[in-house]
């Protein structure tokens, strides 16, 4: 099964994770087709990997765009892990902040094209405790407040 262009957000998000190999089960992600042609940047651990905006996969640095990917890309993405819980989150985590730091050069660097697989990537950032807990104990003020 193919997965087509126009993509709407949730599959943006679920297919830049997978592209940036911040998923349980990472893959190699889908390049462009030019990658090899000395132009193209290393971003995410690989050189040319596409972006998914509504278009379809679109490469930060020739705009090449493909407007579609097979389904499996996703359900191996997807996959369940055996990797225990905390190793698996250091690594996703530790992936993450790489892939970050590689597609904003990017962005800084005029490949626009870029930009939904940074904010991809800046939502998936932890939560400090302590803003968390600072947002739930705001949350319950005021709820107080209003009884």
């Amino acid at each position: 099964m193919w997965l087509t262009a126009p993509f709407d957000a949730d599959l943006i998000d679920r297919i830049n994770r997978a592209q940036a190999g911040v998923v349980a089960s990472a893959a190699y992600p889908l390049t462009c087709p030019q990658a090899r042609d000395g132009r193209h940047a290393l971003a995410g651990g690989y050189i040319g990997v596409l972006v998914a905006q509504r278009r379809g996969l679109v490469c930060p640095t020739c705009g090449h765009v493909q407007g579609w990917l097979p389904a499996a890309v996703l359900k191996a993405a997807e996959r369940t892990s055996d990797e225990p819980g905390a190793a698996q989150a250091q690594r996703i985590e530790r992936m993450r902040q790489a892939a970050l730091e590689d597609f904003r050069r990017l962005v800084r660097a005029g490949h626009l094209s870029a930009q939904p697989m940074v904010e991809t990537l800046e939502a998936m950032a932890p939560r400090p405790a302590a803003a968390a807990r600072s947002a739930e104990a705001a949350a319950a003020d005021a709820l107080a407040l209003a009884a």
